[in-house]
């Protein structure tokens, strides 16, 4: 589902709760793009394995940045990714937590930035795919992609227990080609048994971000009690 009618079919974990949520943050920040996948998984991860995954969170935030002084995006590395790609700013979303409890909290523990929430960009509804092409039984993802920025202009701050190695400032033009690095991703690594797949996924949030990115200029929602840019919910 793209761009459809306003319903969010999120039922696999938190249910109604999370719907009324994304609606009151529609209603806020902007109605965000919607988007439906499936993804696959390697032949060699089971029900358990990919149930595993999910233990610890039902989906995710992802956090794009824009700096104040000239609009770039900040984006990140990690111990753990393959080849030093960068990526957007992610964060899990805990059980019984909240979409903004995550967000606020993620911030600060990969940032630690101060910023000011612009608009919500997109819900990228994944549905992970055995190799048996048995779908009911495996947990759906969700990622959450917010506009944000900074209210300071200050430089992320690089956390070890983040593991994080450096962040870098990027054109938002760059959102899709940092996309397309993660979808040519193969084979295996020590944390992904398999990086097509763990690729794909990455890949599409950057698609999707880059797109909204390239087409609009982003604007805070028409409600947005302080309007952009100076006056956005500061956290």
């Amino acid at each position: 589902m793209e761009n459809g009618e306003w319903r969010l079919r999120i039922v696999d974990w938190q249910g109604l709760r999370v719907e009324e949520e994304v609606k009151a943050l529609a209603r806020e920040w902007g109605q965000p793009r919607l988007i439906e996948r499936r993804i696959p998984v390697a032949a060699g991860l089971t029900e358990k394995t990919v149930h595993d995954f999910f233990s610890d969170r039902w989906g995710e935030v992802v956090m794009v940045i824009r700096r104040r002084l000239d609009g770039l995006v900040w984006v990140m590395t990690k111990e753990s990714f393959p080849g030093g790609l960068y990526s957007l700013p992610t964060g899990g979303i805990r059980h019984e937590e909240s979409i903004s409890g995550a967000l606020w909290r993620e911030l600060q523990e990969e940032t630690g930035f101060e910023v000011r929430l612009q608009r919500f960009l997109a819900v990228i509804r994944y549905k992970p795919v055995l190799a048996a092409g048995d779908v009911q039984e495996v947990p759906g993802f969700v990622s959450y992609a917010f506009l944000l920025e900074e209210a300071k202009g200050d430089h992320p701050v690089v956390t070890g227990g983040e593991k994080i190695l450096d962040f870098r400032a990027v054109a938002p033009a760059e959102i899709l080609e940092i996309g397309r690095q993660w979808g040519r991703l193969s084979g295996s690594s020590k944390e992904f048994h398999d990086l097509a797949a763990w690729g794909m996924f990455r890949s599409l949030t950057h698609q999707v971000v880059g797109e909204i990115l390239r087409v609009s200029t982003p604007v805070c929602a028409q409600n947005d009690r302080g309007g952009c840019g100076q006056k956005g919910r500061v956290k």
